[in-house]
């Protein structure tokens, strides 16, 4: 696992964190998207939206995040029947740092898959 950090802002509440995560069709998410991405194992995706969907703390721990979002993606492999394109749920918990970043683990990074 490593660490990816989104940054945020400082002494954001949900509906702002919320707000600030949905700008620019969740550009912010794109990175951490990709890296949690599950339908397939190629490194070539790209995302084309991310629709943050629900934010909620922790009551128990504050600094911790729930977050709530659907990834689309595709993928060109140069071959016509071989391109493909879909669209994640996803459900990530975050730390969110003193310095107004959000702190996600992800998987390790993904080697190329067999090129078409």
């Amino acid at each position: 696992m490593r660490e990816m950090s989104v940054l945020v802002g400082l002494g954001l509440d949900a509906v702002q964190l919320l707000q600030v995560l949905q700008e620019n069709g969740g550009r912010r998410l794109y990175e951490v998207a990709h890296a949690l991405l599950d339908d397939h194992a190629d490194d070539r995706a790209e995302i084309s939206d991310v629709k943050v969907t629900n934010v909620e703390f922790d009551e128990d721990c504050p600094t911790e995040v729930d977050i709530e979002f659907e990834t689309s993606w595709r993928i060109y492999r140069g071959c016509e029947d071989r391109n493909t394109a879909g669209r994640e749920h996803q459900q990530e918990r975050a730390s969110y740092e003193a310095d107004g970043r959000l702190v996600f683990l992800v998987p390790l990074a993904r080697k190329h898959t067999n090129p078409c």
